[in-house]
């Protein structure tokens, strides 16, 4: 007799639950392994699930080492703001380099953001974030989110190979002034997957190489380095195109003819569908509170009187690129993490002459504790309970469904036989074969998988 689906979610989250503790990477089946040997796909793409409750996917860009953006036959650059504007479209430009005061060859934005100034004192949200190339994560997914198949995260997808080209959701939700208070739920607080790279139902940034979430790759991979979402009239409260702030990275040619002169100034432009308009500094670095050597590499404005200027009552969320010189040594930021470009730090206008600058998400509340982890794009998304927004916007893996079809049934048997290689012994189609059917976690595909497999079995 088939058991409920409750019951197999509570076996399941129970299992996931020992595996989160023993952070036993080497045996689960979303490949840990590939953090310690070289992993490669022995068998064709397998798709991952789009979200149950995607968020939106904001502009962006791609880092200027991305296949995207170099030559031959670049779609873009990397000082163009990107949109998706068809399901499963490619990217098309948003917003030209030009209109942003760039538009030289090397020009790389390297964060962007419109302003949050509606956004309630009380409000809580969650953090959407991308990170680049050097980073690892080393925190498992949410056993409760691992046990209801939406086990991507960080540590995952960089071990698959394009963590770079994702997005990701915090599992810890805040308030302008700082995280929220919560019970502890888990051993550790970790992330899930938003956003792909490619190829997840419209639910990813057409990114390069073409990959699934559960695709293993290597070689050059698009970098999403920057993102926001615009804001709409309803949010803005005032009738006025939607002003863009941004920074640039420091070896930007054009940051010679900007109103400003580090990578730690953020601009702002009033209306970037005006080509009369110019852009201004909203921010400089000594404004901020940053060194004139720093790097803002990810970034969240909050402009409180939308006048495109740093003053009383506004608030700048940023994280810094590793080797800012207030990430280390005696002009740090107090309280910074280890992994400083991880952290996202707090920028805030008490009154004239007083900026307050803090750690407002520590690295370890994104779920970020590998050495060299960075985060490399930053926006908010409202939300209540980070859990349950975590478990919607996930992007999804459904156990014993081969095929994709949102089913476990005849259709997926044939794909099962082959990865059926008895106790203690890896199935040949590593990691493809332990996403889908390992139900213990156990490493391998055996008669106890195969038992759990019937019992989900639908005609």
């Amino acid at each position: 007799m088939m058991r409920s689906r409750a019951k197999i979610r509570s076996s399941l989250l129970n299992r996931a639950e020992s595996v989160a503790r023993a952070h036993n990477f080497s045996c689960v089946g979303f490949s840990y392994v590939g953090m310690f040997g070289a992993v490669v796909l022995a068998c064709g793409s397998v798709l991952a699930s789009p979200p149950t409750d995607p968020v939106p996917t904001p502009l962006y860009s791609f880092d200027r080492q991305s296949p995207s953006v170099q030559q031959p036959g670049p779609i873009a650059n990397p000082d163009d703001v990107l949109l998706i504007d068809t399901p499963n479209g490619p990217p098309v430009v948003a917003i030209q380099a030009g209109m942003l005061g760039l538009g030289q060859p090397n020009d790389d934005l390297n964060a962007i953001s419109y302003s949050k100034s509606g956004l309630m004192p009380t409000q809580e949200f969650v953090l959407l974030f991308s990170v680049d190339r050097n980073t690892s994560g080393d925190v498992p997914p949410d056993p409760l989110l691992f046990a209801s198949e939406a086990p991507f995260n960080v540590a995952d997808q960089a071990a698959r190979g394009h963590a770079a080209g994702d997005a990701f959701i915090s599992l810890s939700s805040f308030t302008v002034m700082g995280p929220v208070a919560r019970g502890l739920r888990t051993s550790v607080v970790s992330n899930t997957q938003a956003k792909n790279q490619y190829d997840e139902g419209g639910h990813d940034f057409g990114g390069k190489p073409e990959t699934s979430s559960r695709d293993n790759t290597t070689g050059a991979i698009d970098g999403v380095d920057s993102f926001g979402y615009e804001m709409p009239v309803s949010a803005r409260g005032v009738p006025l195109p939607a002003s863009l702030y941004y920074s640039v990275d420091p070896l930007t040619p054009s940051l010679a003819t900007l109103p400003g002169n580090s990578a730690a100034d953020v601009f702002f432009h009033i209306d970037p569908t005006n080509p009369g308009a110019i852009p201004q500094r909203f921010a400089s670095a000594a404004n901020l509170g940053l060194q004139s050597t720093d790097d803002i590499d990810a970034l969240v404005v909050l402009d409180n009187d939308d006048n495109g200027m740093f003053n009383v009552g506004d608030v700048v969320f940023l994280s810094l690129a590793p080797g800012s010189p207030s990430l280390s040594g005696p002009q740090a930021i107090q309280n910074i993490s280890s992994n400083g470009a991880a952290d996202v730090i707090a920028a805030r206008f008490i009154a004239a002459g007083t900026i307050v600058l803090e750690v407002f998400a520590p690295a370890a509340e994104l779920g970020l504790v590998g050495p060299t982890d960075n985060v490399d794009a930053l926006e908010i998304v409202l939300c209540t309970d980070p859990l349950v927004c975590g478990l919607g916007a996930g992007i999804r893996l459904v156990r014993g469904d081969w095929n994709n079809d949102a089913l476990v049934n005849i259709a997926d048997f044939p794909d099962f036989v082959p990865c059926l290689a008895g106790p203690g012994t890896l199935p040949p189609a590593v990691p493809i074969c332990l996403d889908v059917f390992d139900y213990d976690f156990d490493g391998d595909i055996d008669l106890k998988d195969f038992f759990d497999f019937q019992e989900v079995f639908t005609p």
